[in-house]
């Protein structure tokens, strides 16, 4: 009987008491063998209010979301890393996408360096001072899900460790503040005329094979728009992550997995199956 490919799923509510030991090796070998998983009872996952926002900012008119550009893409725009950006023509990765850090607090006296700069940098909103309505309702709701996803990650970094044999609090110093973790909005519209090098057979790559590169990444799927593929690691086989109500999909990067001995960042890429 031919094996079944699907993404293991680790419940974050087993964290707490006698049920930890058991999730900690639970986690451990799924990302070393798979290094994709399903996330379930993660705190403040909303997918229905997470659509909704994404929809809000993408139905902007385009002018009003340049007007939050990052500066490469609106020389009027200061912000070099927080930001709106648009579909680049011709780009390996064919998506525009809303980005947000933490709230922080004033910059510190004195000479500040350019890694810095880019960690104290001012998240950009879509203001109702700019004639924009409902501007302080996104702002507010992606504030408190960027707080909430990265108390998951902690979380998620903290048992991570402790399956290899580290102290729980071994990554506790990446999150402290300030810290450069990042909410993304994504949004993926059809390639207007798929070239050969965008298509794979009948299907067409909206964001080409990759591995991640940072330490762990949280995605969100949606029924009504799936296209989210992973390399199976038994048989280098591509497969479909089939969306699962209320869970998150998690997967790590290139720094955890040189940093931990054995964790796996697994290829994934995304494709076409909507048209929009």
């Amino acid at each position: 009987m031919e094996e079944e490919k699907v993404l293991p799923v680790i419940d974050l509510s087993l964290a707490k008491g006698h049920t930890r030991a058991g999730l900690v090796k639970e986690l451990h070998e799924a990302l070393t063998t798979v290094g994709f998983i399903y996330l379930k009872n993660v705190d403040g996952y909303d997918e229905e209010a997470l659509l909704r926002h994404s929809k809000w900012f993408f139905s902007l008119p385009m002018e009003q979301r340049m007007a939050i550009s990052k500066k490469s893409f609106n020389p009027k725009c200061s912000n070099e890393y927080r930001g709106y950006f648009p579909v680049i023509p011709g780009a390996v990765s064919h998506k525009e996408a809303f980005e947000i850090g933490p709230k922080q607090g004033k910059p510190k006296e004195g000479l500040i360096s350019l890694e810095e700069k880019f960690i104290i940098e001012d998240n950009q909103w879509p203001l109702e001072s700019r004639g924009i309505r409902g501007g302080q309702e996104l702002q507010a709701w992606m504030e408190v899900y960027h707080e909430k996803m990265t108390e998951a990650s902690r979380e998620l970094l903290s048992l991570i460790a402790e399956g290899y044999g580290a102290p729980s609090d071994f990554y506790a110093d990446i999150f402290r503040d300030p810290h450069l973790s990042t909410l993304r909005l994504i949004r993926y519209p059809a390639r207007p005329n798929p070239t050969y090098e965008a298509r794979d057979g009948d299907a067409v790559i909206q964001t080409a094979e990759h591995q991640d590169t940072t330490k762990v990444t949280l995605l969100a799927t949606f029924a009504e728009y799936p296209g989210l593929q992973v390399r199976w690691w038994k048989d280098d086989s591509i497969i479909d992550v089939t969306h699962k109500p209320g869970h998150l999909v998690m997967n790590i990067g290139q720094l955890l997995s040189y940093t931990s001995g054995g964790l796996k960042a697994t290829k994934h890429r995304v494709i076409d199956c909507c048209g929009d």
